[in-house]
């Protein structure tokens, strides 16, 4: 745990100057979503473009965006965002309803971002060997080989804390 802090603190201190992808992956509870956070934080208090969502959350957004507009309404800058910031975050990656559009952008987002060399940090509660089951091949071949892969180790924070009150 303490080689993941030291890669998200070289993460942030070189952010900008050099062009990197984390993966966060491990068991629930164990800081995940609270370093994602501390991320965003430091680099949005840098003035920063950086995007912040859960998964379930940005393809709701998506299909909303695409299924939900009616013809006289102007398509949201949403979209266009995901593939401009800075950074993108996306926490609890796998903890979407798998439908084929959340496939598809899964894939465009990860694939799109990579090309153009925009640093993207995913957190899971996958395991490697899990991800065949949620995701195609083409999905796990980008984030095997263009993500630096951050395996979470320890016991439950949330349960910790609630037992030691």
């Amino acid at each position: 745990m303490k080689s993941n802090f030291e890669t998200v603190q070289n993460f942030i201190a070189n952010f900008g100057a050099e062009y990197k992808n984390l993966l966060f992956y491990g068991e629930t509870g164990l800081g995940k979503t609270f370093l994602c956070t501390c991320i965003a934080k430091e680099l949005l208090d840098e003035g920063r473009f950086v995007i912040y969502v859960t998964a379930p959350k940005l393809f709701k957004m998506i299909e909303e965006e695409r299924f939900s507009r009616t013809d006289d309404e102007e398509p949201s800058k949403f979209l266009e965002d995901l593939m401009e910031a800075e950074l993108l975050i996306i926490d609890d990656l796998g903890s979407e309803f798998s439908t084929i559009l959340s496939a598809s952008e899964t894939f465009n987002i990860i694939n799109t971002r990579i090309i153009d060399k925009k640093p993207t940090v995913i957190s899971t509660n996958l395991t490697p060997s899990d991800w065949a089951n949620h995701y195609s091949d083409r999905i796990i071949s980008r984030l095997v080989g263009d993500y630096e892969l951050l395996k979470f180790y320890g016991e439950d924070i949330r349960w910790k804390k609630k037992n030691s009150r």
